[in-house]
């Protein structure tokens, strides 16, 4: 496996290695963490962060970012849980969030980046204070509890083989999203448009469409991560997730994903998410001081970058 990712132009295989280094070590330092109450719990604390850092790579392969994410998570969980206060039913509830969700993400993002072609980071600046605001509004800041909804509490509680159906889902939707970009001639042209915007356009490449499709994407996705948090913790709160955008970001960037677009994997997405989740989880069991424990997240993230960078012997 490790032959492989130092092989591959599109995976950090410094991510990899230390993935499996850091896995080792608490393996063989902290008893709790390779008991399947852990692991289990471990990737259902990070289910939500994949489906939003696969969304992300969509965007980021075609050489764009988006700020925006957590406010979309937080505003379709709450839209769910007004919509569901309303008296609509479960599912229509649900596909109307979602609804809304493709809306903001191609209807503001879309078409004022790849539309009107105004800076990606100012406008979804400006749109994660949009969608956050938003749900602070339906809500006046509060969490809206939704224990009286069965197919949430059971979407959020129960398990099939003991896998909890928000892991269920969030490796269904990475499986797809590796389909479509390597077997789909719409993930060739992510890749093109990322790697060289001109070259794709003389290429016949609908260059405005595929940006403007990318943030449709993550939006929808950014949202089916609202409502699997929404289901996990049984509640919508407008200030859910806050952050979550950047952590994916990390994720993305740490499993090879370059920020200038064209090159990426969903695999290396994945290992991104694992490496911050399974760093997350061994913090919290050696019980570091809660005030250290970004100091030593970042200080691992850098290495990781500066080991793949070695791996590649990449100059700049």
């Amino acid at each position: 496996m490790l032959a492989w990712l130092g092989r591959s132009s599109s995976v950090n295989a410094g991510v990899g290695v230390m993935l499996l280094a850091l896995i080792l070590g608490l393996w063989l330092t902290e008893s709790t963490f390779a008991t399947s109450d852990n692991v289990v719990n471990l990737l259902e604390a990070n289910a939500s962060l994949l489906i939003v850092a696969v969304g992300l790579t969509f965007v980021m392969l075609a050489r764009g970012f988006d700020l925006s994410l957590g406010g979309m998570l937080a505003l379709t969980g709450v839209l769910v849980a007004q919509f569901l206060g309303s008296g609509f039913g479960i599912g229509f509830a649900i596909t109307l969030a979602l609804v809304f969700a493709l809306a903001g993400g191609l209807g503001l993002n879309g078409l004022l980046i790849a539309g009107v072609r105004l800076p990606f980071l100012v406008v979804t600046l400006g749109t994660a204070s949009l969608f956050r605001g938003v749900a602070l509004v339906l809500t006046d800041g509060t969490t809206k509890p939704l224990f009286d909804q069965p197919f949430l509490v059971s979407l959020g509680t129960e398990r099939v083989l003991g896998v909890p159906w928000s892991v269920i889902i969030a490796f269904v939707v990475l499986v797809v999203a590796m389909l479509v970009l390597r077997y789909t001639g719409y993930g060739r042209m992510v890749y093109a448009v990322g790697g060289n915007e001109e070259a794709a356009r003389i290429a016949g490449i609908p260059v405005a469409a595929v940006r403007f499709s990318v943030y449709g994407i993550a939006a929808v996705l950014a949202g089916l991560a609202g409502i699997l948090e929404a289901a996990r913790l049984t509640s919508a709160a407008p200030t859910a997730a806050t952050g979550i955008e950047l952590t994916a970001a990390a994720a993305v960037l740490l499993g090879g994903t370059k920020f200038t677009g064209g090159r990426g994997a969903m695999l290396g997405t994945l290992l991104g998410v694992l490496f911050l989740g399974v760093l997350a989880n061994g913090i919290t069991l050696a019980e570091i001081e809660a005030y250290w424990q970004s100091i030593v997240a970042g200080i691992v993230v850098i290495a990781a970058l500066l080991l793949d960078r070695v791996a590649r012997g990449e100059p700049e």
